[in-house]
Order: C-alpha cells, then structure tokens, then sequence
C-alpha cells in the first residue's frame, strides 16, 4: 500500500504529459554524470533535461530542463529587445516606401525643397521689413525722449516706448524662427534625399521605380 501511495504521489510531481507519454516508453537523464533511466521519469530527472525514447531506443523527443530565474528573466529581454528590432525595422520600411512613392527624382526633391524655403524667406522679407519699420518708429521715439532726460517722460511716450520695445521683441522672435525653420527645411530635404538615392541606388535591375 506504501508503494503504491508513493508511486501515485511520484506520477503527480511529473511535468506534464510525462505520465501519458510514459505508456511503452524509457526516460533518461544525466545525474552526476551517470545515465538514469526508468519507463516513467526518474526521481533523479526531475528539474533537468530529459529524453524519452520508444523501447527500440529511438528519441522521441527532448525535454529541456525548466529556465531558472535569471535564465527567463533574460529570456523575456531578448524577446523584448527582439519584437523591439522588428517594429523598429518595419516603421523604418514604411518611412523608405513612403518617400518612394512621394519623390519621383532627386530633381523633385530639390524643387520641392526649393519652393518650401521661398515660401518661408518670402514671409522672411515681410517680417524683417516690419520690423525695420519698427525701428524707425523707435528711432523718433527715441529722439522725443531726449527731451526729458531729466524729468519723467508723459504717460503717453512712456507707454509708446514699451509698445514699441513689446512690438521690436516679438518680431525679432518671428525672424529668428523662420531662419530656423529654414534650416530645418534644408535638413529635412537633404536627409530625404540621401536616403531616396541610397534606396534608389540599391534598387536590384528589372526593379519598377517610384512613380
């Protein structure tokens, strides 16, 4: 009765799908560097690697011993890092298939970059233009304040003055960002066009360009 309880509770600790597949089959496992093997999974295997083979001596399968850890802690990174690579890999096929089917040439990128800096300098010479209008009105109030250097100006070219340094701020804000936005222009086509003439480039022969 001993043997049995001890032969049930033996057969419950198995991985699953060993108690079935033990049914005409031989377990085997290295332990100390001796082979140990039984027709269900020996006491010795369990927690390592193991094969189960049919009576003829033929490996049915490998069982590889359960991950400590560490070991699936760093399993789970690589996958994470793995499906990370992927996204990374499509996002960037996506990018290359869409500026396929955006530039036709390289000649269309520069005509496209061309025409996006003449908008942008254009709204460039309207703000530098005000803004020397600006300087002008500056200069007058300037010299009308020469006058009270030496007592408080009246309220009314006191708040013209601010108005004036308020006006001057904001425009010399205007102009700096659109030289950036220049810039960033010239970048933004510059990299398109590299990479549109690496993709082309290495496109293989007989491939359909980009319409």
């Amino acid at each position: 009765m001993r043997h049995l309880v001890l032969l049930c509770a033996l057969l419950a600790a198995l991985p699953a799908g060993a108690q079935t597949a033990s049914r005409g089959g031989v377990f085997c496992c290295m332990d100390n560097g001796h082979q140990v093997c039984g027709d269900v999974l020996p006491p010795q295997c369990f927690g390592k690697s193991y094969r189960e083979m049919s009576p003829q001596g033929t490996v049915r399968r490998l069982v590889e011993a359960p991950l400590t850890p560490e070991q699936l802690a760093r399993r789970e990174a690589d996958e994470r890092a793995r499906r990370a690579e992927l996204t990374r890999q499509r996002a960037e096929m996506r990018r290359n298939q869409s500026l396929l089917e955006t530039y036709s040439s390289v000649a269309d990128i520069d005509a496209r970059r061309d025409r996006a800096i003449e908008g942008v300098e254009l709204e460039l010479k309207q703000a530098e233009s005000r803004q020397a209008q600006l300087m002008k009105k500056r200069d007058a109030l300037n010299r009308e304040a020469e006058f009270y250097q030496k007592r408080a100006m009246p309220p009314t070219l006191a708040a013209a003055v601010r108005e004036s340094d308020s006006e001057l701020a904001s425009h010399s804000s205007v102009i700096d960002a659109k030289r950036r936005d220049i810039e960033a222009i010239r970048t933004r086509y510059e990299q398109d066009r590299s990479r549109y003439i690496t993709l082309t480039e290495s496109r293989p022969p007989g491939y359909p360009a980009p319409r």
